[in-house]
């Protein structure tokens, strides 16, 4: 019994495949390859109209659900999703323009949404001065938002400036500026991302020094209402690629304007910009500034080295009938309910068409290699 069992084993080990040490070495593992969805919005605003749409008052408390119910599966999808909170979380009374303050719950939709991270560096971060900016960081922390941009003392700056975010095998850079805060004095002690070249090409440097796999900037720059980047946007965009930045996602002027996305050749290195995102949601009404754009990124990382495997957009436009005496605010998905006939009336619709329109034109005349998502 056992001397068959021993024979048995030997014969069995005669007969598999014998590898020599050389012969392990020439095998080749397969190339693990990493992919990531990035979604980016735009200004995120709050104006009274809006403050007051999200109070319901059978429950006595604000909810912004609604307002993104129907864009919540598309940021939901990505693995990040990245938005601009253009207001301050100062605590009561409210207001709006032009010393914002919202209620906290806007964090909750936000985070309900799909939203990840948010920066707060933009031209509203200091309209309510200290308590503005050190409740704004202090909310969002204590509701687990990750955030950018303003810091409550130059202590918090230098530990989360940059921001690194390692996820699905990605080690991703974030830092966010502005060009300013409406002329109001930055509080003493409390930090902000001001667009500063000094500043950017330290920022830049020690990002580079944590050993990241790519680099992102999110920027409030422009002028307000103008459809093309100006002379600042485009020196400031060409000193950040210099100095490291890898994609640059522009917020600010409140409407659309165009995105580029440069492939790397024997020159240069793989370039992205996006001049400006346009308005996510806000009571702003006027041509032009009724919607935006969800850009989308994806990376993809192989054998260590990150690049951008593709990169579109989806527009999205503010659905704003009166329902119950107040208006409400509903971000859609635009292209998807461009022929609606169910949720929007004829001059809704009408005024969805006029956006898509003016946004189509604009962008598929402009944009380098980035198309819609339709």
């Amino acid at each position: 019994m056992h001397i068959s069992l021993i024979i048995s084993a030997a014969l069995l080990l005669a007969l598999l495949p014998y590898k020599t040490s050389e012969s392990a070495s020439q095998v080749e593992l397969p190339a693990v390859t990493h992919e990531i969805t990035l979604i980016f919005t735009g200004d995120i605003m709050q104006h009274m109209p809006q403050v007051d749409a999200a109070w319901n008052e059978e429950l006595g408390v604000y909810i912004y659900d609604s307002c993104f119910r129907y864009i919540t599966p598309w940021l939901a999808n990505a693995d990040l999703a990245i938005a601009n909170l253009e207001t301050t979380l100062a605590g009561k009374p409210y207001s709006g323009y032009p010393a914002f303050s919202s209620p906290d719950e806007l964090v909750n939709g936000l985070m309900n949404a799909g939203i990840d991270i948010v920066g707060t560096a933009n031209n509203h971060c200091c309209d309510r001065g200290r308590r503005g900016v050190e409740r704004t960081v202090s909310v969002l922390d204590s509701l687990g938002l990750m955030h950018m941009g303003t810091y409550a003392t130059a202590e918090d700056y230098r530990k989360m400036n940059p921001m690194i975010v390692n996820t699905r095998g990605f080690r991703l850079a974030f830092l966010n500026y502005t060009y300013g805060t409406n002329g109001i004095p930055v509080p003493e002690n409390n930090i902000v991302s001001l667009i500063e070249k000094d500043r950017l090409q330290v920022d830049l440097k020690a990002a580079l020094d944590s050993v990241v796999d790519i680099t992102i900037v999110y920027i409030h720059w422009g002028e307000e209402y103008q459809r093309m980047p100006n002379a600042f946007q485009k020196d400031i965009a060409e000193f950040l690629f210099d100095h490291g930045a890898d994609v640059i996602i522009g917020s600010h002027p409140h409407v659309i304007q165009p995105m580029e996305w440069h492939k790397a050749d024997s020159l240069k290195k793989e370039q992205l910009v996006v001049w400006s995102l346009g308005n996510y949601v806000s009571n702003q009404r006027k041509r032009f500034t009724d919607g935006g754009t969800m850009f989308s990124l994806k990376l993809q990382k192989e054998s260590g080295r990150t690049t951008i495997k593709d990169a579109g957009y989806q527009l999205t436009w503010v659905h704003n009938p009166v329902e119950k005496g107040k208006k409400q605010y509903y971000i859609l998905p635009a292209a998807k309910y461009e022929n609606d006939t169910i949720l929007l009336g004829p001059q809704a619709r009408s005024d969805l068409k006029l956006f898509l329109s003016d946004s189509r034109e604009l962008l598929d005349g402009n944009n380098i290699n980035i198309k819609e998502i339709r």
